[in-house]
């Protein structure tokens, strides 16, 4: 009959790392977050726009998004007919 013995051992290995490697890294990575943060778009927040601006969006792109044009329009139609009501 054979036995297998197996020992735990809780010696962990450490790394020691350097100070001036881990701030140079702690630098990088926060200019890395302040050029992502300026070149990131963030829409500010703008009025609603009125019917006449969603009328007048729809016929500009008519020409070149007939698809999105209508569906412009539907949407116009369909607020327009819950105003009425």
């Amino acid at each position: 009959m054979t036995a297998i013995t197996s020992k735990t051992f809780t010696y962990g290995p450490t790394f020691n790392i350097p100070r001036g490697a881990r701030a140079a890294a702690d630098l990088f990575v926060a200019a890395g977050r302040l050029l992502a943060g300026l070149f990131t778009h963030q829409p500010q927040r703008s009025q609603d726009m009125s019917a006449d601006d969603v009328r007048h969006l729809a016929i500009s792109v008519q020409n070149t998004d007939p698809g999105f044009a209508a569906d412009l329009f539907a949407a116009l139609a369909r607020h327009e007919n819950e105003q009425d009501r």
